[in-house]
């Protein structure tokens, strides 16, 4: 199989909200880190955040319900809830612990994208290499260790599905890619994303389904589940970068890495072809791999 390695300095995209601060992890419902995961950022949750045995938030932690440490894990800002925070034997907050508060932070979450999807099905066969052109398509289907490239545009599936061991690259040369998906995202283990001449911070996805993805599988950029029933359910090992929002629950698998660095608000997507975000600047070193059969 294919060898990737690169070290990559990326810029990614976090939205701003009215009434919200940028999170790295934002959730509706509840969001739930299982053992060892790293999350750099901010972490918000409408429900109960639930931080597992050795994992580890870099920023603050907000939660309309319960926050809840396991052993050794750790929140390196504050923890704030509306209902009780949970610190239990070795965990550890760095900031301040408030109990019983109410979270304005959390008060709004973006409004989901108004879009029509509808086309020709779309697949890509074992091993396949092709390019897409931008436009609407039905059901997207990309076999075991397909390759499918993407130039600037915005995309649009019914639905989309990639077997395992496949990649998608983003050719930025041109200017940013925006991809909506009507219903449910299912991505496969070991899955590759690459940059082309650009950052994530050109980079927006959205779906009004649900979003899972496989083991030790990548993603950057900004993405919304923005569905009424909208979860996002990330496998163990996964190394994801930029901002990431459920209308219901996040879950991120044992290992898993979160990183985004929000530094400033920078520009103002087209209402056209975006949700109303302010997508803000964020700066992130980090080397992505590929795993070898």
């Amino acid at each position: 199989m294919k060898l990737k390695a690169l070290a990559a300095a990326a810029v990614l995209a976090t939205p701003v909200f009215a009434n919200a601060t940028p999170f790295t992890l934002l959730a509706g419902g509840n969001i739930n880190l299982e053992q060892g995961t790293n999350v750099t950022g901010d972490v918000g949750a409408k429900g109960n955040i639930h931080s597992k045995y050795e994992s580890q938030v870099s920023g603050n932690v907000s939660a309309g319900g319960n926050v809840t440490l396991e052993q050794k894990s750790q929140i390196k800002g504050n923890a704030t809830a509306g209902k009780q925070v949970d610190v239990k034997y070795q965990a550890n907050v760095t900031g301040t612990v408030a109990g019983k508060t109410n979270s304005p932070s959390l008060n709004t979450l973006p409004t989901a994208t108004d879009f029509k999807t509808g086309g020709k099905a779309y697949g890509l066969k074992s091993g396949a290499t092709a390019e897409m052109a931008s436009g609407s398509y039905g059901k997207v289907n990309l076999e075991y260790d397909s390759t499918l490239k993407l130039s600037a545009g915005t995309y649009y599936f019914d639905s989309l599905t990639v077997g395992a061991e496949s990649a998608f690259i983003f050719d930025l040369s041109g200017g940013a890619i925006n991809l909506f998906v009507k219903n449910n995202v299912e991505i496969g283990s070991k899955f590759d994303f690459e940059m082309l001449n650009g950052t994530a911070n050109d980079i927006y996805t959205e779906t009004k389904g649900n979003w899972t993805q496989g083991a030790w599988s990548e993603w950057f950029g900004t993405l919304f589940a923005s569905g009424a029933g909208s979860n996002m359910h990330f496998n163990q090992g996964s190394v994801l970068g930029g901002t990431f929002i459920a209308r219901k629950n996040i879950q991120l698998d044992l290992n898993s890495i979160v990183t985004a660095m929000p530094e400033e608000t920078s520009k103002v997507p087209n209402p056209s072809s975006l949700p109303l975000l302010a997508i803000g600047l964020a700066s992130l070193a980090l080397f992505r791999r590929r795993n070898v059969d």
